[in-house]
């Protein structure tokens, strides 16, 4: 009888352990199955992030997982096709963007950080520009001029239309405010009193517009469940 309770304490102290360290365990992933892991991540490339599970080390890819939490940078990721490629939606005014049909035909996805989760997503990514060989004064070739800009764009589930909303960095033909506004107006036009609040802001910049995208999915969010999808 001492043994049955000794090895009854000892199971469930097992249990009691394991449920504190999943409790302590704040970085995880989602499957493309919707099930969720719970470890600690080492680190989030591109292409692929790094975890510990239940002491085993992990590797994911883009096409094995949904999203990503990494709670010590506080930071979300999802899987997209928005780095990869997208185009401009043919007689868009202001221009807007959708992924390219042949891009998720043949190319990978890659995870890419996202700020808001909802009917509205906003990614952010970075991008180097230029950076060619050009001739030099001497007639020799070289390295060209290379810039870094961060890029943030919204996609908007039910239509797949993506706006841009802010580009940092030495870039030529970034969108006006206005032209941002206006992408932004059309995306929640499904909600006639947030659009109307919008139409009166003054101010417009990318804060504002953050805020706007906030309010808006907590809206939806009472209403739709949306399926796991790649965009």
């Amino acid at each position: 009888m001492k043994k049955i309770m000794f090895f009854l304490s000892l199971f469930a102290g097992m249990i009691t352990t394991h449920q504190v360290r999943a409790q302590e365990l704040k970085d995880y992933v989602i499957t493309m199955k919707g099930d969720t892991i719970y470890g600690e991540i080492g680190s989030v490339k591109s292409n692929k992030v790094k975890m510990l599970v239940d002491s085993e080390k992990k590797t994911y890819y883009p096409p094995q997982l949904y999203r990503i939490y990494n709670h010590k940078k506080e930071k979300h990721y999802a899987t997209s096709f928005i780095e990869v490629g997208i185009e401009k939606i043919r007689d868009s005014d202001p221009k807007m963007y959708v992924i390219k049909e042949k891009v998720k035909l043949k190319k990978k996805p890659l995870f890419t950080e996202i700020l808001h989760d909802g009917d509205i997503i906003v990614y952010n990514f970075r991008k180097q520009s230029g950076g060619g060989m050009i001739m030099g004064a001497n007639g020799k070739m070289m390295n060209g001029f290379s810039t870094s800009s961060n890029y943030y764009y919204a996609l908007k589930r039910s239509t797949g239309e993506i706006a841009e909303l802010k580009i940092s960095g030495l870039l030529i033909g970034k969108m006006s405010k206005k032209n941002r506004y206006l992408n932004l107006a059309k995306m929640i036009a499904d909600e006639p009193e947030l659009a109307a609040k919008l139409e009166n802001e003054e101010k417009l910049n990318y804060d504002l517009f953050s805020n706007y995208i906030r309010e808006y999915n907590a809206i939806k969010k009472a209403n739709d469940v949306y399926p796991i999808m790649i965009f």
